[in-house]
């Protein structure tokens, strides 16, 4: 037997480098992460133009590349045996377009103050692919975490040039400046039938100091306005590496070049001090660029800085800069929900609030799965930032005391420097927030919105991608679980990385309750001192008055009413339309099932019969007992019963559905209570019975009450709080019985009261106040992940309907006697 070892081709390289980083500014972000791995202090990338004048002759690879660009250099140049000679040439013309095209050749220098490389370092760390010494040596001399670790990040000088030239300097022990020279021409290694170890780079023991390389490098342009006071010091250079990538891969116009600028800047975080000061030239714009500066905007409406502990719990601190605190009316906290910390004239007084919430505060109910791949995330921190991009509209303003700000920088700063963004050891991790990104979005806020479109002023409001932005602050020592793709475009996509984005959002969903609890009380203040339904009682007698006297002149008196109720009619339209855009996607459902119900009702006649329909095709060819001695798993007749009970299951969720949308539900008429209630208990007990839940219906007396409605309305009722209980008996495993009583009594003359309640774990713990169950949007139902999976709309839209009818709903805790519990009064004719 032979022992066969693997072999690698030769573009295994270009696999790794070129075609493995997505482009040219993720390039360069590798290779800078290497200078501050190097402890290097300042770093210089600059696009230098090879040749100033048209040389008398180009080398092949040269005329090659520019070829290839289309630059027209065999008009200028001759191909000969070992060199490429200049033609002569006739007029200026020609002389003129020989510069341009010859200026077009530009080469990359990376330049850095590192510690440098000498030799062995070459040998035996440069030269191995996936070398672990970045894991093995994690913290620097100067105390700084490692950014890579793959031992890939060399190969990213692939994908930007053909050819690279390296001059590094070190120290010796004797205080000697060492250099060395490592070049290596990439296109060795497209053979399609060469082995990796079958190419070489050339390696000399002399070369260029870094410090001589500065000072040619800068000793004709004008930078001296660009550079700090200490980067031609000759100290400042007593070691380092300098990288020049040569025939260019990329088009780099003043747009790559500007974007690159751009790109740098956020590289590292803003509020972070520098460990490495960065700077980009140009030598075809000289003045264009420079000292390459995070920056930050301090103008902002809203920060959440959160850190993530060990202790698996989240700190929270927010500063609220969005609201004149100074105008806020004394009245917003005598209100109950604005009179207790933190949103009491108190904390409102603090420049900001601190508290902290535990992961099961923040994540009710998960499986502990999900809680395991949330510890194992690890700790981290968060800081985001709120900005209003436009002014407030005149009817905002009336309503919220908004401090003055300026829209214009704000927008132009979002522009370029928004959305959120993981930085993991003071470096970006790539593409997570970059403006005009393909994962601008990554936590998919936008779809929140979507789902969500309501103003601040209603709790559940959630915020827009292109209006926060923030950082997440990662490390490879604390964070191993969050490790980078090999192509470093993103995280590697695990339950660790699903945990951390689900720990991500529910800090924003942080931000947003705050906001929007905020503004929700300004706005009942507001209507509240305004009295829209007096505006308006005052409009209708007015429009008797009239009616009744059309000649007569308007009275200032009246002309006020009509203003007033003007503003609470506007109010009404605004409040109807919100919530005309919410129930506009939920009624397309409907829609959608009666365009589909005739359809539906075909199929649930076929799924009635068709399994015991094969199953008797079958028997006249094999008898029941022809396959007893097979494997269920293969035996025709017990696939079939599995079938049909498949096939059950879904007929009756096509009955239920069908009944739900019945033309004569969305009909208003006088309804017996009685009735609907039988109607629906046989409607759900296809549902019920499989899942051993009972459903009693009980009255107090032999009374047979009626309602005024739309039977689709008393559906959207009972159906939510009959859904929330058989999932709250599934998701809780609730062992014993399983049982829902509905008891009707009356009142009085007017009105009855409905008694609803299960026997399974209730409100959640989480609810401190059964009256948060009908805010919009609150849900406590998760996946096994832990991710929200509620929508909580239901008990919002029972509330709704219920308030619509002028009765009223009313939650409770888990007692003894019940676990879910809700009564409802109704107006209704007995």
């Amino acid at each position: 037997m032979q022992r066969l070892p693997f072999t690698i081709s030769a573009k295994t390289a270009r696999l790794i480098g070129r075609e493995n980083v997505a482009n040219a500014e993720g390039a360069i972000a590798e290779l800078v992460k290497n200078s501050y791995d190097a402890d290097a202090t300042l770093c210089v990338i600059y696009f230098k133009k090879r040749y100033l004048e048209p040389p008398l002759s180009l080398t092949h690879p040269e005329y090659q590349w520019l070829a290839a660009k289309g630059s027209g250099v065999e008009n200028y140049y001759e191909p000969g045996q070992n060199a490429c000679k200049i033609r002569n040439l006739s007029n200026g013309s020609e002389n003129r377009a020989v510069n341009d095209a010859i200026g077009r050749i530009l080469d990359l220098w990376i330049v850095d103050n590192g510690t440098g490389m000498d030799t062995r370092t070459i040998e035996e760390q440069w030269m191995m692919i996936g070398t672990n010494y970045k894991e093995v040596n994690e913290i620097s001399d100067q105390g700084r975490t490692r950014t890579g670790a793959k031992g890939i990040g060399r190969f990213a000088l692939d994908r930007l040039g053909s050819t690279c030239q390296l001059h590094s300097t070190t120290e010796t022990c004797a205080k000697q400046s060492n250099s060395i020279t490592w070049e290596v021409d990439w296109n060795l290694f497209e053979g399609a039938d060469r082995a990796l170890n079958e190419i070489t780079a050339d390696l000399r023991e002399s070369g260029p100091t870094v410090y001589q390389t500065v000072k040619w490098l800068f000793s004709n342009e004008k930078f001296d306005q660009y550079l700090g006071a200490n980067f031609r010091n000759e100290k400042s250079w007593k070691t380092g590496t300098s990288i020049q990538i040569g025939l260019l891969r990329d088009e780099w116009t003043e747009y790559e070049t500007s974007k690159l600028n751009q790109s740098l800047a956020t590289l590292i975080p803003p509020a972070k001090q520098r460990e490495l000061n960065l700077y980009l030239f140009d030598q075809r714009t000289p003045e264009r660029y420079g000292d390459i500066a995070p920056e930050f905007l301090h103008d902002y409406d809203y920060r959440i800085d959160a850190k993530v502990l060990e202790t698996k719990a989240v700190q929270f601190q927010i500063v609220r800069n969005e609201l004149d605190h100074g105008k806020l009316e004394p009245e917003l906290f005598e209100m109950k929900e604005m009179s207790e910390p933190p949103f009491d004239a108190e904390s409102f007084k603090k420049k900001q609030i601190t508290y902290s919430k535990s992961f099961s505060e923040l994540f009710p109910g998960p499986q502990e799965e999900f809680l395991n791949a949330l510890s194992g995330v690890g700790p981290l921190d968060v800081s985001l930032m709120f900005f209003k991009r436009g002014r407030p509209s005149r009817r905002d303003s009336k309503r919220y005391p908004y401090k003055n700000f300026q829209p214009g920088p704000r927008k132009a700063w979002l522009d370029r420097f928004g959305g959120i963004k993981i930085y993991r050891d003071q470096f970006l991790v790539r593409p997570y927030g970059e403006v005009d990104g393909k994962s601008f979005d990554w936590l998919t806020l936008g779809r929140r919105v979507a789902v969500s479109p309501v103003a601040a002023s209603r709790k559940g409001w959630k915020v827009n991608p292109q209006n926060i932005t923030g950082t997440i602050s990662l490390s490879r020592i604390n964070n191993p679980m969050l490790d980078d793709q090999a192509n470093r475009e993103g995280i590697i996509e695990n339950k660790y990385f699903s945990a951390f984005k689900d720990l991500i959002i529910r800090i924003v969903q942080e931000f947003e309750d705050d906001r929007s609890h905020i503004h929700h009380n300004l706005n009942e203040l507001y209507k509240h001192k305004h009295k829209p339904e007096q505006a308006k009682a005052d409009l209708g007698k007015l429009v008797e008055k009239i009616k009744q006297h059309p000649t007569a002149t308007v009275s200032t008196i009246d002309a006020q009413a009509v203003v007033r109720a003007y503003g609470a009619l506007q109010e009404d339209a605004k409040e109807l339309h919100d919530e005309q855009v919410m129930l506009r996607a939920l009624s397309t459902l409907g829609t959608v099932l009666v365009s589909f119900s005739h359809e539906m009702a075909q199929l649930q006649n076929a799924m009635s019969s068709r399994s015991s329909e094969l199953a008797k095709i079958l028997r006249l060819h094999f008898p029941d007992d022809y396959f007893a001695e097979t494997f269920d798993a293969f035996n025709p007749f017990t696939i079939l019963q599995d079938w049909e009970r498949d096939d059950q299951k879904v007929e009756q969720w096509f009955t239920f559905a069908l009944a739900s949308v019945q033309s004569d539900r969305r009909k208003r008429k006088w309804t017996s209570v009685r009735d609907h209630l039988n109607k629906l208990k046989q409607i759900w007990a296809g549902i019920l019975e499989p899942r051993y839940i009972r459903l009693d219906i009980g009255f107090a007396d032999d009374s047979d009450p009626k309602i005024l409605a739309f039977e689709i309305d008393l559906d959207s009722v009972f159906n939510n709080l009959i859904l929330n209980s058989i999932e709250a008996f599934l998701f809780s495993m609730h062992a014993g019985s399983r049982r829902i009583k509905i008891f009707v009594r009356n009142c009085r003359d007017s009105e009855i009261e409905i008694e609803y309640t299960d026997n399974g774990p209730g409100l959640h713990p989480s609810i401190k106040n059964p009256r948060d169950i009908f805010k919009f949007a609150v849900s406590t139902k998760v996946d096994s992940k832990g991710s929200s999976i509620g929508t909580g709309l239901g008990m919002w839209i029972l509330d709704s309907v219920v308030s619509s009818y002028g009765g009223s709903a009313k939650a409770y805790a888990p007692s003894s006697n019940y676990g879910f519990r809700m009564e409802l009064k109704l107006p209704a004719k007995t």
